[in-house]
């Protein structure tokens, strides 16, 4: 069986085949619809074969119909919507549109769940109670004391929203459930776009009144969880967005997804779940996009991103062949496994490690941060300490024993073979002068520091996760517990004594 092509049934295919050939068919349709499509302006029709990869989904006879259709129906309607209200979106646009599925649930959920809203009241009033941790907090990231961090990471890491709102959901009384459906929707979940600590520095440079800025913090914070498509929806105004009416869109979402909330709080999916699933349409106008378009008009980029994903699909399918697939999140971890390595095998091909490439970009965010003291975005570094993470793991998996792991993850033999082989990786003569072609594949590879997504690579780490929930819908896939070996922690190993991520139990 060709894995990764259309199938009819589940009876035909065992649960783990079926998550592979999710997997792999997801971001080959992302793949692919950029490669068709890069030297022209884009178009939300552009993306139809990812669309029609996640409605070919079929849900397994051990599974959650409702769970699934959390994730399928939304990015149907998501697709559906934005399809009737406009052809196309700006490149700026495309930063909204995995943030709105969020709030409309949570708003939903809110009028299903009375005792849920009144939880989240509770929260508030703590939020407002809580001057000392979103003071420290907010000056902490002003002032870049967490160095590089991840804004919105699923993780509660140091300098992350959902750090901060764990710790301040600590200190509240409300049960356990809706500690997990908060966090939730601020881990995997993506309640609205504002991010912890950019009010706080807006308002510190307009006035440079501390007390005032705490309190404006306090108020976005409130704001988003009180009223939070109201927030979204504001925001976004705000910030520019003008490519479709998202009035529009917000009411005709909320409409048509609706009924898939009530039937799956019916069928006693986890609120963490719910609030969790719906937001994963990224591919949609923000993989499949403007930015990716741009970015892989360069042949050595397009060859990179082909390069990382075959490698990618050849040790899913190898790892699937040993029996190494024994859950969803198998898929997750031998994918971004696989996908790492490829990376730093990139970077050693021409003589770079993880380590320098952190190196220049740490000396370069203390340099930055001195440049632009109030109007360095907060969410900035996001994508940087996810590729620095992918790029050392990767290292750290191709180095011998007792380093590395020996070229495997989980067991499985990562195949190398679509990166050796690529012929225009091993002709970087083709895009300078032929005897200095000593960085063109380490600098292209670079491209992807500020959107390393689909190098991640997300869809198939996506696959997994509505998978896994799928199967046991009734646990919070959301917020994780786990240490995530932060590639930062070598650079500034006293970081990990602010990290939640490994307690986050604890807060529940």
């Amino acid at each position: 069986m060709d894995l990764g092509a259309k199938y009819v049934s589940t009876t035909e295919i065992s649960l783990e085949e079926k998550v592979v050939g999710e997997a792999i068919a997801a971001q080959k349709a992302s793949v692919r619809c950029i490669k068709d499509n890069r030297y022209s302006d884009f178009l939300l029709e552009h993306a139809r074969p990812f669309v029609e990869a996640v409605r070919d989904i079929k849900v397994h006879p051990d599974q959650s119909k409702e769970a699934m259709d959390l994730y399928q129906q939304s990015v149907l309607i998501h697709y559906d919507v934005l399809t009737s209200l406009t052809k196309t979106i700006s490149p700026l646009d495309c930063a909204f549109l995995e943030w709105q599925q969020t709030p409309i649930t949570l708003d939903v959920m809110y009028d299903l769940d009375p005792d849920f809203r009144q939880a989240v009241s509770e929260f508030v009033d703590v939020i407002e109670e809580s001057d000392d941790i979103i003071g420290v907090e907010a000056a902490r990231i002003h002032t870049g004391f967490y160095g590089i961090i991840s804004a919105t990471d699923f993780a509660a890491l140091p300098g992350s929203t959902l750090n901060v709102i764990a710790r301040i959901i600590e200190r509240t009384s409300i049960p356990k459930e809706y500690k997990q459906a908060i966090m939730a929707a601020k881990s995997w979940g993506l309640n609205g776009i504002y991010v912890f600590g950019d009010r706080y520095s807006g308002v510190l440079k307009s006035c440079g009144n501390v007390q005032r800025a705490i309190e404006e913090e306090k108020r976005y914070l409130k704001w988003i969880w009180t009223e939070p498509s109201k927030a979204m929806l504001g925001l976004m105004g705000a910030l520019g967005q003008s490519s479709y009416d998202r009035f529009r869109y917000f009411e005709m979402y909320e409409k048509r997804f609706t009924p898939y909330i009530k039937a799956a709080q019916d069928a006693g999916v986890h609120l963490a779940n719910i609030v969790m699933l719906p937001t994963h349409v990224g591919d949609i106008g923000h993989h499949i996009g403007p930015s990716y378009y741009h970015i892989c008009r360069d042949d050595m980029c397009m060859a990179i991103l082909e390069a990382v994903s075959e490698t990618v699909y050849g040790t899913l399918r190898r790892a699937l062949a040993m029996g190494k697939i024994k859950s969803p999140f198998d898929v997750t971890s031998v994918a971004t496994g696989a996908s790492a390595s490829a990376m730093a095998e990139i970077l050693a091909w021409e003589g770079f490690t993880p380590d320098m490439i952190q190196d220049m970009l740490q000396k370069r965010f203390n340099n930055y941060k001195l440049a632009h003291p109030y109007d360095r975005p907060m969410v900035g570094e996001l994508h940087i300490n996810d590729w620095l993470d992918f790029a050392t793991r990767g290292a750290s998996i191709n180095a011998q024993p007792p380093r590395g792991s020996d070229g495997k993850v989980m067991g499985v033999p990562i195949d190398l073979a679509a990166i050796w082989f690529n012929s225009r990786l091993n002709n970087p003569q083709w895009y300078t002068y032929p005897y200095t072609a000593i960085t063109v594949r380490t600098t292209a590879l670079l491209r992807f520091l500020d959107q390393p997504c689909l190098l991640a690579p997300e869809p198939p780490s996506i696959a997994g996760l509505v998978n896994a929930t799928a199967l046991h819908p009734d646990v919070p896939m959301a917020p994780v517990q786990l240490c995530k070996n932060c590639a930062t922690s070598r650079y500034l190993p006293a970081k990990c004594n602010y990290c939640l991520s490994p307690r986050l139990n604890s807060v529940l």
